[in-house]
């Protein structure tokens, strides 16, 4: 790791931090107001309750998403952006909660995405789920678009759900997940406030996919032990995931490379996602040496008990281990 590397990630961090200051700033003072929450559904939904928490999380996870794509035209999100993905990160779980019901559930919900003024709710979580989709479509550039895409990602939903249970080829298993991933990107995309192009509508798909292969790597054993069977929880050995992840990191780094944007923009964007491209990396080393020492592969997880698949990047350890690992493919 050179000199200039650690000056480059420290400055990468230092507006993260600015990122997360702003964010918490949000979520603090603004965040509850732009759900427009009607009285009668505050219940367990209000601060405090675990499913806020859970509207947390998703919060920071798509905010940031988000932000990443704005490097790429520029500018940072503004006030109305971020009011779209607050409106989204409450409406996310609750559409996966729907996904561990039975179908006649995943019908409704279904409904309720292509008529959500007509179609009339039943539950509360059916009553938020239309509510919070009503915000973003009343607000945003391409509503159908919007739509479009949320279809696309519902009919990728049922079928990896289908598919749970079967222990496929990883590349099938890869193709399904990347479907989930990118139709979720996409969706972030078409929530910020200018035109996209089809770069960046095409990017915003392979980021999402590259999210979700991330998700996947982490959660290698509790999806198996679940039963929903991924690339890397059916793969034979961690080389074969290593090489998955080399080749989707080395597609987004292509299309960037051609991006119509200016060099320190797309410069900036390919450090930040070798910067998240850490973590996997880090998942990826761990899982090396749990196979060459237990003589375990990823897909015979289970073999062994969770803790060794598990990386806590709650550990000072294996977030310096990150910031490491990514600094030194930074330029």
């Amino acid at each position: 790791m050179s000199s200039k590397q650690l000056n480059l990630g420290i400055s990468y961090y230092a507006q993260a931090i600015g990122v997360y200051w702003r964010l918490r700033k949000y979520l603090k003072h603004s965040f509850l107001t732009d759900l427009n929450f009607p009285s009668e559904l505050e219940k367990e939904y209000f601060y405090g309750s675990t499913y806020y928490n859970r509207t947390k999380q998703y919060m920071h996870a798509n905010h940031f998403f988000g932000e990443l794509l704005c490097v790429l035209r520029g500018y940072k999100m503004d006030d109305t952006e971020r009011k779209r993905f607050a409106n989204l990160s409450a409406c996310a779980p609750i559409f996966d909660d729907f996904f561990d019901k039975e179908q006649e559930d995943l019908a409704k919900i279904k409904q309720l995405l292509n008529a959500v003024k007509t179609e009339i709710p039943e539950t509360e979580e059916q009553k938020l789920a239309a509510l919070f989709l009503q915000n973003i479509l009343s607000d945003i550039n391409s509503p159908d678009d919007f739509l479009d895409a949320a279809n696309r990602l519902f009919d990728a939903q049922m079928q990896a759900k289908k598919q749970q249970a079967i222990e496929s080829e990883p590349e099938l298993l890869w193709d399904l997940s990347r479907q989930k991933g990118g139709y979720s990107g996409l969706m972030y995309a078409l929530l910020l406030s200018h035109n996209l192009s089809n770069q960046e509508k095409d990017l915003a798909f392979e980021l999402g996919a590259f999210g979700q292969f991330m998700d996947d790597v982490f959660d290698l054993f509790d999806d198996r032990a679940a039963g929903v069977f991924t690339l890397p929880n059916a793969s034979k050995s961690v080389k074969e995931i290593e090489l998955f992840f080399k080749q989707i990191l080395e597609s987004i780094l292509e299309k960037v490379e051609v991006f119509d944007g200016t060099w320190r923009a797309k410069k900036d964007f390919i450090n930040i996602l070798q910067i998240f491209a850490g973590a996997i990396r880090l998942a990826i080393q761990l899982y090396a040496s749990v196979e060459s020492k237990y003589k375990i592969s990823p897909k015979d997880c289970l073999q062994i008990e969770r803790k060794y698949w598990i990386v806590d990047m709650e550990k000072p350890q294996n977030a310096f281990k990150m910031f490491r690992i990514g600094l030194s493919h930074l330029n």
